[in-house]
This record gives C-alpha cells, sequence and structure tokens, in this order.
C-alpha cells in the first residue's frame, strides 16, 4: 500500500529539470499578445477592419456624392485609385510591416478589393441612371472650354452651352466607360465678359448636360472675363542733378501700363507725380497692343502681344502695372519730349475675343524746361 502512495506523490512533485523560463515560454505559447483566444491576430484584424473603412469611404466619395472640381482640375472621382491602393496597403499592413510576404496573399487581397470596387462602382453608376458634370476648365493655349462628365457606360447625353438664358451651342455624345469629355471654342458661344471690375454679373454662362435619368448644370461665369475694356499709364519721371545740385536735369520716364476690366467705376488720374486713379480688375486674356506717346517732336511706340495676359520681354499683365521698358530702363527724353505741356499716352488694344479697345484717357502734362530753367519741381499732373 505505501508503495503506490509513494507513486502518487512523486507524479504531483515538481520536476525540477523545468526552468522558470520554460514555464514562462509555455504560457506565451499557449496565449499569444496578438491574438484573441480564438487564435486570430487582433492587430491583423484591425488593419483589414480599417482597409473595409477607407474603402466604402472611397467608393461612396467617388461613386455617390456630387462629383464637382475641388481644386483645379482635381476632381473628387481623382480619389478612386489612391483610396484602392491605400485599402489594399491597410489590409496588407501587417505582412508588409514585417517583412514577410505571401505573393498569393497579396495578389488574392489586391484581385478582392478590386472585384468589390467594381462591383460598387457599377450598381452606384447604374442606379443613379444620370450623367453629372464633374468639371470645366478654360483651355487658353487653344481658347476652348474643356468639359468633363461621368456617369453609366453606353448613356447618351446632350450638351448645351447657355448665354444669358438662351442655347448659344449644342452637343450630343455618349458616355465612355464611366467618364466623358468634350471641348467648345469659345467662338461658339462668346458674347462678352461674364462680369463686370466688381464682381457683378453681366452675362450668365450655363452647361446643361441632359440625359435619360435627368438633367445637371453648372454656371462658369469666373473663367468667362475675357475681354479688355480699360488700358491706363502710369509714368515715373527719372532726373539728376548736376553742379553740385545746383542744377535739375530731366533724363526720361519709366513707363508702366495696366490692363483689365474697368466697367463700370475705373477712372484715369495723375497727380504728384503717381497714379491716382482707380484701377481696372486685371484679367487673364489672350490680346495685342499698340501704345503711342503723343505731343512731341517725335512718337515713341510699343508693341505688345499677350498670351492669356502674359507677354513675353515684358511680364504678366494678368496680376498688375508692367513695365513697358523690358530692359528695365526708361522711355529716353530725346524719344518723345518736345516743350513743357500735355502728352497723350495712345493705347489700341485688339481683344482676340471682344471689341477694339483704343484708350487716350492717360494724359499727362510735364513741365521740365520750367523746372530745369527756374530749378523748380513741380511733379508731373493729370492735362
Amino acid at each position: 500500500m505505501s508503495g503506490l502512495l509513494d507513486k502518487a506523490n512523486k507524479s504531483v512533485e515538481p520536476n525540477d529539470n523545468k526552468s522558470e523560463e520554460d514555464v514562462s515560454d509555455a504560457v506565451i505559447d499557449t496565449f499569444p499578445g496578438d491574438s484573441t483566444g480564438s487564435g486570430m491576430n487582433a492587430q491583423k484584424l484591425q488593419f483589414q477592419l480599417g482597409s473595409l473603412a477607407v474603402l466604402i469611404v472611397t467608393m461612396v466619395i467617388v461613386f455617390i456624392l456630387d462629383n464637382k472640381a475641388i481644386l483645379g482640375g482635381f476632381t473628387l472621382d481623382d480619389l478612386f485609385i489612391p483610396g484602392v491602393l491605400l485599402s489594399w496597403i491597410l489590409f496588407n499592413a501587417l505582412e508588409l510591416k514585417e517583412k514577410e510576404f505571401d505573393m498569393k496573399m497579396l495578389g488574392a487581397s489586391a484581385g478582392a478589393i478590386l472585384l468589390v470596387s467594381g462591383i460598387f462602382a457599377g450598381l452606384a453608376l447604374f442606379s443613379s441612371g444620370t450623367v453629372t458634370i464633374s468639371n470645366i476648365e478654360f483651355d487658353g493655349e487653344d481658347n476652348e472650354i474643356d468639359l468633363d462628365f461621368y456617369g453609366p457606360k453606353g448613356m447618351d447625353y446632350t450638351i448645351e452651352v447657355l448665354v444669358a438664358g438662351k442655347v448659344a451651342y449644342t452637343h450630343e455624345a455618349t458616355i465612355n466607360i464611366d467618364k466623358g469629355s468634350h471641348s467648345v471654342n469659345l467662338e461658339e458661344f462668346w458674347n462678352g465678359n461674364a462680369e463686370d471690375m466688381n464682381g457683378k454679373e453681366l452675362i450668365e454662362y450655363e452647361i446643361v448636360v441632359t440625359s435619360k435619368g435627368g438633367e445637371d448644370s453648372m454656371k462658369f461665369n469666373d473663367i468667362m472675363n475675357r475681354e479688355i475694356d480699360t488700358a491706363f499709364i502710369s509714368v515715373l519721371e527719372k532726373y539728376t542733378y548736376i553742379n553740385n545740385g545746383d542744377d535739375k536735369v530731366y533724363e526720361g520716364i519709366y513707363v508702366e501700363m495696366i490692363v483689365g476690366i474697368g466697367t463700370p467705376s475705373s477712372d484715369f488720374d495723375f497727380e504728384d507725380g503717381i497714379f491716382t486713379g482707380k484701377e481696372p480688375l486685371p484679367i487673364a486674356s489672350d490680346w495685342s497692343a499698340e501704345v503711342r506717346v503723343l505731343g512731341g517732336d517725335s512718337i515713341a511706340e510699343y508693341e505688345i502681344i499677350a498670351d492669356e495676359g502674359v507677354a513675353n520681354g515684358y511680364g504678366d499683365f494678368s496680376s498688375y502695372w508692367v513695365s513697358l521698358q523690358s530692359d528695365g530702363g526708361i522711355l529716353e527724353k530725346g524719344d518723345f519730349y518736345g516743350e513743357d505741356g500735355c502728352y497723350t499716352f495712345e493705347i489700341t488694344i485688339t481683344n482676340e475675343h471682344g471689341e477694339t479697345l483704343v484708350s487716350t484717357d492717360s494724359q499727362i502734362e510735364f513741365f521740365w524746361d520750367d523746372n530745369e530753367a527756374s530749378d523748380g519741381s513741380k511733379p508731373a499732373e493729370a492735362c
């Protein structure tokens, strides 16, 4: 009997050969820190749920929300590829982080995400049943507006350009895959600037697209200010002193020009040697100009060609005043001056779209002879 008791006692005695470290390892193997009790990896599950959330948000933004331009030519549907790629990265984040690449698993997850995206896109597009305007931009190089649309593949639609509420242009097309595009030359519908210098609407420009599922429209007044109707000249007199500062000598003038929309309240004024009038609103447009300085012994001339407001050799007229001396110098006194009096800066601007402007508003009186003779300092002023 005692023998049996001894054997029983030995069976419950601790094994002296097993260290505490071995026991700890056994516990860790049984209950891994990154797994649930069922053996599922909790961290991986979190990444996969995040991936699903990103995919759903991307699909909703791209195919459900109104897909307008949000920055320049960037629209919400441009988030499709980045969103799908981010979803795939999140789904495989743990493997990518630990650099344990299973190419079959990576490929399978990519295929699954693309399949779900395609199904969602198809359902969203066909359930919408309409063609929608995505973006409208002006192409200054070709003088046309570029239009982008999205909708169900194969759906027919009609584009109308409305000017002041009346149809000025019509075009019929069909959606290819899930997007469509079309360009309309400005000559097809141009009818003057959309706004005045204060942003008040003059003419409304609108795109209307009609399809089986309904109608969508978008105004584009902000890009339809194309006609220069005002141009002013400003000058700065250049002189030096000789004979130890006793005598003043005039050398010429620095000449600048500003062009833009002046309707209804811009005006020219010049006092104490500087421009004091109300400037027009500069715009980006295509035009050519000839500037002549009249009133002296000779006529100085400038010829300028601007593409979207930028004239090579001069600068960007779509922003502010621009010097008419390409080298930063001056219009020499001997090239235009005759005697004291009023000088007219005649500006002729031929608009690519719109009327030809002839402006003689910039009239400035100089007192150089009198100032040099009497050591005077009367600055130039408006005539």
